[in-house]
């Protein structure tokens, strides 16, 4: 697989989350989550789909463990977790009829 565009840094990213969001640290929480599921991402796999087509990468990434992605795939799987996160708060106000996330 050859390097794509590089997304935003990694830390103009941790700028963007909330200061609750900032006390714990993002890559390895999507790290842990990405090689063992643990409650965020669902044994199917349907999540490491949806963050992987998100980001724009080549699908087959989705059965590798965080360790064997490239650099340039955990940045843009970083910038697809935050893009998700903004529309499911989104979606929260819209259908939760203005109560919020």
């Amino acid at each position: 697989m050859t390097q794509g565009p590089g997304p935003e840094s990694i830390e103009s990213l941790l700028r963007a989350w909330s200061p609750a969001a900032r006390s714990v640290d993002p890559v390895a929480r999507l790290a842990e989550a990405w090689d063992y599921g643990r409650k965020s991402l669902a044994a199917s796999g349907r999540e490491h789909r949806a963050l992987v087509a998100l980001a724009g990468l080549d699908p087959r990434i989705a059965a590798l463990r965080w360790a064997q992605l490239e650099e340039y795939q955990r940045r843009a799987l970083m910038v697809a977790t935050r893009q998700a996160v903004d529309l499911g708060r989104a979606c929260a106000w819209v259908f939760g009829e203005g109560q919020g996330a």
